[in-house]
């Protein structure tokens, strides 16, 4: 199935200096929920959504704005010929469609693929109905108004009902503690619980049934605990056994203990942790643990695979020290256990005096290190941002990994590029084999030939005795990534655009031919565009590497994730050094986010590191960040002394007709301090 076959074609489209009424209108009439931009030339250059339009609603701008203002600038599109699997690939609700000339020709909505699949879907239902009725569990199906709509033999049979008596009936008169309605209600699954009917324990799956975002029923899964054959049942018996015992010697501990699976929902707590905590064991179990407890990190360990060790966990109004440390299965995270040994930080204070002088003598008593941990493969998952622009960059770059094409990703120094170029070689089909990385600006001009083609024997004075591989060789079947391509001398340029070309290459000194099966992906930190026009980088292998352009964008830019990047990496920095994990003060936190950060997550890094290793408190304030970042703090609309703060202030709310978030964008604050100003002077 292809996209040209499914999309809308022919949308509704407005030149970019349209007005913001103009679009509105236009969403009114037709009912839409998104339409593309275009440029001068009619290409595409921005995308408008119902929901950037309920934002500005929301935020009171003036019809007469363009929308210029408003659109989401950089689009990720998808080709007439892209088959639908591969557009439900990229996580984004509307996707234009252009043509190979960069022309839009159609729209293809995420709720387009709900009808799609929903056809499919009919096709199988008569089929998976019978399946139901072959299946050793019982089925049973409801609708959204907890009408049972199926219900198999073996369900009926569980349950000393007639599927036909069962049919049509609210499913609280015929299983009372089903919890199916709940699910309906939540939208979430709940594994592995155990009810009892009929005097009979049963374990049951229950999950929300959905038509593309919609939930219109739920559906259980219902199991005899207990198998028919007598050697299953004696097993069985003897791991309930062993369970009971395990329960017994957890709920008698004094820490309390929290165990969460890898969806984070809780599936154990002892007594222990339901009184530290002061949260009932209902309102705890079956629950998700980020929900269900306040100030919860058990997700964040989850998808790091990092032990947080002596960590600071407020709840309530106190502080509380937990261990969190996930458990593996074949190399995954399959799931992990928090421990909260103090019920507050009083506690902490008598116990670490009296154990002083036992720790200092005893060196057996370390923390975890990370490289003692598992490592872990490098997926666009792993790198840290949720902000709308950084998304933008991992959807176009998980959609293009799978392929072979040529990658160059522009970006500052220091904001990630090697993650990029990681995810994807892990993310193609060519993980099975190496990732090789060259920095072409480390290497000097004369031995850079040598160590991308090899040489052979003799091939130069010094050479080492029966030749030495090249990058081109050591990455074979797998991916080479070229970085700092843009400070590569220009006669390797040429070397380098003949093998891209060719596909082969021929050691240094040798005369055989050697075929070359790369990918490759470069990387620069400067303006490739600029230096062809200086002559410092030939325009032919410019266009060879610049097959699909990625740019990674400034951490200044991208200011919300620095919050995540901070919660993410601190943990990571204090197992590092040793040092018992520390965590930010929201004001501390407000403060960093003021900071332009030019050297990006790289500097942010450095000067987590230097607080983690120069603070001794648990919790870092202003008074603890480095004072070059609180000196440059101030907001360049601050910095003209010769006008008022609150003239400044009038200004730039002027300037984004009143919007409080575009005005602390601009101003470069976050939006509570923006609020204490406008407070502070009355506006």
């Amino acid at each position: 199935m292809l996209v040209r076959d499914f999309m809308t074609p022919n949308p509704h489209v407005l030149d970019k200096k349209a007005k913001l009424k103009d679009v509105v209108n236009l969403f009114y009439k037709y009912k839409l929920e998104a339409v593309p931009i275009l440029d001068e030339a009619g290409k595409l250059c921005g995308l408008v959504t119902r929901t950037d339009i309920i934002d500005t609603m929301v935020d009171q701008l003036s019809t007469s704005i363009s929308i210029e203002c408003i659109m989401t600038k950089s689009v990720v599109t998808v080709h007439p010929d892209n088959t639908l699997e591969e557009a439900w690939q990229i996580p984004i609700t509307h996707l234009p469609v252009v043509d190979y000339d960069d022309k839009i020709i159609g729209l293809l909505n995420r709720q387009d693929f709900v009808e799609i699949f929903y056809k499919e879907l009919s096709k199988y239902k008569n089929s998976v109905q019978q399946l139901s009725e072959l299946s050793y569990s019982g089925v049973i199906g409801i609708n959204l108004y907890g009408i049972i709509n199926q219900i198999n033999s073996v369900a009926a049979c569980l349950l000393g009902v007639t599927q036909e008596c069962a049919l049509g009936k609210f499913i609280h008169d015929i299983i009372p503690n089903t919890r199916l309605m709940e699910v309906v209600h939540t939208g979430k699954k709940e594994l592995g619980a155990t009810i009892e009917i009929n005097g009979q324990k049963l374990t049951v799956n229950r999950a929300p049934i959905c038509e593309g975002y919609k939930i219109v029923g739920a559906v259980v899964i219902i199991q005899d605990v207990f198998p028919k054959n007598t050697l299953e049942k004696e097993n069985l018996l003897k791991l309930e056994a062993k369970a009971e015992v395990l329960e017994q010697v957890f709920s008698s501990l004094k820490q309390g203990l929290i165990i969460v699976d890898t969806d984070n929902i809780i599936r154990f707590v002892n007594d222990a942790y339901e009184e530290i905590m002061g949260i009932p064991r209902e309102k705890l179990l079956n629950h998700n643990a980020q929900e269900a407890v306040e100030n919860s990190r058990m997700h964040i360990v989850l998808k790091t695979g990092i032990p947080e060790l002596d960590a600071m966990q407020s709840v309530q109004g106190r502080q509380i020290i937990a261990d969190r440390v996930p458990f593996f299965k074949n190399g995954k995270v399959v799931g992990a256990i928090g421990e909260a040994i103090f019920k507050d930080i009083s506690e902490v204070e008598q116990l670490l005096k009296r154990n002083k002088r036992l720790m200092e003598e005893n060196p057996a008593n370390k923390r975890i290190k990370s490289n003692d941990l598992q490592p872990k493969l490098m997926t666009f998952e792993n790198i840290i941002g949720q902000s709308r622009n950084m998304i933008q960059v991992k959807s176009l770059a998980a959609k293009i990994a799978a392929t072979d094409t040529t990658v160059l990703i522009q970006g500052e120094s220091g904001t990630g590029k090697d993650l990029f170029a990681q995810a994807i070689h892990n993310a193609s089909n060519r993980n099975n084999n190496k990732l090789v990385a060259i920095n072409c600006a480390a290497i000097p001009a004369d031995l850079l030939e040598s160590e991308l083609f090899g040489y052979d024997e003799g091939a130069f004075t010094g050479a080492k005795k029966g030749g030495k591989k090249g990058k081109f060789e050591i990455a074979e079947g797998g991916t080479l990534f070229l970085d700092e391509i843009g400070d590569m001398p220009m006669v390797m340029q040429a070397k380098l655009l003949r093998v891209i070309q060719n596909k082969t290459f021929e050691h240094v000194g040798g005369e055989n031919v050697h075929v070359c099966n790369v990918r490759f992906i470069a990387a620069t930190n400067k303006n490739l565009q600029d230096l062809v026009k200086k002559r410092l980088f030939r325009e032919d292998l410019y266009y060879r590497l610049n097959v699909v352009y990625l740019k990674v964008p400034p951490l200044r830019e991208r200011k919300e994730d620095i919050r995540e990047i901070i919660e993410m990496m601190m943990p990571v920095i204090c197992n590092n050094l040793n040092i018992t994990i520390k965590q930010f003060s929201e004001e501390a936190i407000d403060k960093m986010l003021l900071y332009k950060w030019p050297g990006n997550i790289r500097e942010l890094i450095n000067v987590l590191e230097q607080i983690a290793a120069t603070v001794s408190s648990m919790i870092i304030q202003v008074k603890d960040i480095p004072a070059f970042v609180l000196e440059k703090e101030k907001s360049e609309y601050f910095e003209n002394e010769n006008i008022d703060e609150a003239s400044q202030l009038r200004s730039v709310l002027d300037k984004t007709h009143g919007n409080k978030a575009l005005a602390a964008k601009m101003l470069g604050i976050h939006r509570s301090t923006l609020y204490e100003k406008l407070k502070k002077y009355e506006i």
